[in-house]
């Protein structure tokens, strides 16, 4: 390591230290990190909790191990390149500095963020271990490798062509996916593969080769799991078991540094191409933009449609709807999200199912709470969904103008605008209800409740990021500047904690009320009390967003 480039990263950290408190004076920074810093004080407050426990159990800390290596790889393969800032590049690829003084410059931020990182799991975890420090050790040996083969796997990228990348891409994630299922085999009995995958006449279209059911039930594989998991590493029952694995994890840390240093690339070209992409796109969200603007080459003229419901103000919920439908990579990264999120609830409650069934039933309390609490976050599948679906006034930035000039008034065009991406959150929401409904133990007035509070959170939540684009995008007739990012931040900061509350207080205090007399007429009391005043909540905000939009005009910096 170069002490040229030690000393730039030393100086750089401390500047960027001493802005980080300047900016504390602003508001919406200042909520961030005190926002952090609590939940971090409530997390070492309940750290004895058994929960914390469970998490530190063999088969969590294998699936989290390979949770990392895996996502390090293919985020490292999906960056083709090296990420530098863009006063940087023009220092040091101009400098002579080699190409392992750069990587290894690269790695500083990184390995300094292994060492707050270790520093938290062990003030979390320490409690739980039989010993912490040897446990903390192989963590950040771990997390460190995980940098070294994001790194690799980035410069490797780089060397290969769009059609080859592309294809290994797709590779990779569906040997991950073959490993997730034998890791939820393995480890948990969790048979993700239907049942006609293991019968022997599927098994003939894969003769003569061995398929993964054949994998996932051979008896290496379940004799290896049975040696891994029946007792715990950190325990560290015998001396020589310690020095075993601190050194399997020093061993994968500097094989995968040699590794990093080894490759050969044009590091400059790939790295620079790498940087201005992330930058741009940076700075495109900074100014509420979509992240990724679909190219019109290639896409036909769409036909008008034939139903009423697309005519007047329903043409602006058709032209979202074309967008979307040319907008294949948020469509198909928004599908994958869900699928994932969904399928990990889905197999908490097969398990939970599976479980009950060999116990002889759970009792009914107990089978309702765990279901309310999967649909509860079925629920929260929104406050992901809207970032990734942004088909409203935030891919609009360009016709608010002319919007102004239609025919139609500011709240149908309000309402016409945040009805695409609503809808897209409600359709992927049912990836989560159907099982909920199948597995899940829901009486009618929880069930009618779960399926009519789903679209007021979604309609709030798309709501909220839309007044932060308009009051981001957007300044008042007069042509004077103003703050709307920093006030627009700051409202969608505090709106998307506090937009529930209303509702949930009404719930709260209206339940209390009827709760000694019958439970399930209290809880329909106040199911119906807090559902009203959260529609109602909502058609607050789509006014909110009709004045925004019909008293401002468009910036022409965002233009």
């Amino acid at each position: 390591m170069s002490k040229a480039l030690l000393y730039l990263w030393f100086e750089l950290s401390k500047r960027r230290l001493q802005h980080f408190c300047l900016e504390l004076r602003r508001p919406t920074r200042l909520m961030g990190i005190g926002a952090v810093f609590a939940l971090l004080y409530f997390l070492f407050h309940y750290r004895h909790h058994e929960i914390f426990a469970q998490l530190v159990r063999t088969e969590s800390l294998v699936g989290a191990a390979l949770v990392m290596v895996c996502g390090s790889v293919f985020k490292g393969f999906l960056q083709r390149g090296l990420i530098f800032e863009r006063p940087d590049l023009e220092f040091l690829f101009t400098s002579p500095f080699s190409q392992r003084q750069l990587v290894f410059y690269r790695l500083l931020p990184n390995y300094l963020f292994t060492i707050v990182q270790s520093v938290v799991f062990l003030a979390l975890f320490g409690s739980h271990l039989r010993s912490p420090v040897l446990t903390t050790l192989c963590f950040t040996l771990l997390q460190a490798a995980c940098f070294h083969l994001a790194t690799a796997a980035a410069l490797f990228a780089g060397t290969l062509s769009e059609i080859v990348h592309q294809r290994l891409r797709w590779m990779m994630l569906a040997a991950f996916f073959l490993l997730a299922s034998l890791y939820l085999r393995v480890a948990w009995d969790f048979k993700l593969i239907p049942a006609f995958a293991v019968s022997p006449w599927f098994q003939l279209v894969f003769y003569p080769a061995v398929t993964v059911p054949d994998a996932a039930s051979a008896l290496p594989a379940h004799l290896l799991a049975l040696r891994l998991f029946s007792t715990h590493w950190e325990q560290g029952h015998l001396a020589w078991q310690n020095v075993l694995y601190l050194g399997g994890f020093s061993l994968a840390a500097l094989s995968s540094l040699a590794l990093c240093l080894k490759l050969k690339s044009n590091l400059f070209e790939h790295s620079f191409s790498a940087t201005n992409s992330v930058a741009e796109e940076k700075s495109r969200l900074r100014k509420g933009k979509a992240s990724v603007v679909p190219s019109l080459i290639g896409w036909d003229s769409v036909k008008l449609p034939k139903f009423s419901m697309f005519r007047g103000v329903g043409a602006i919920v058709w032209k979202n709807l074309v967008v979307a439908r040319r907008s294949r990579r948020e469509m198909f990264i928004g599908l994958g999200f869900t699928l994932v999120y969904t399928g990990f609830l889905t197999a908490l409650l097969w398990i939970f199912h599976s479980l009950s069934q060999k116990a002889g039933g759970a009792p009914e309390s107990e089978a309702r709470e765990f279901t309310t609490g999967i649909a509860m976050f079925v629920a929260t599948l929104a406050f992901f969904l809207q970032r990734m679906f942004p088909f409203d006034f935030r891919r609009d930035g360009f016709h608010l103008v002319d919007f102004r000039t239609l025919p139609v008034s500011p709240f149908k065009l309000a309402l016409a605008e945040i009805a695409v991406p609503t809808a897209f959150c409600l359709a992927s929401q049912v990836f989560g209800i159907i099982p909920l409904v199948i597995l899940g133990h829901f009486d009618l007035p929880t069930l009618t409740f779960v399926l009519l509070g789903y679209p007021a959170v979604a309609l709030a939540l798309n709501g909220i990021w839309n007044v932060h684009y308009l009051l981001s995008a957007t300044k008042p007739g007069t042509g004077e500047g103003t703050s709307g990012t920093a006030v627009g931040t700051l409202m969608v900061v505090a709106l998307s904690f506090l937009i529930f509350f209303p509702a949930g207080w009404v719930t709260v205090k209206v339940a209390n009320q009827f709760i000694t007399e019958n439970s399930k007429f209290a809880f329909a009391v106040a199911g119906a009390c807090g559902l009203g005043i959260q529609y109602t909540v909502d058609a607050l905000l789509i006014l909110v967003i009709a004045a925004l939009f019909q008293h401002f005009e468009v910036s022409r910096d965002f233009q």
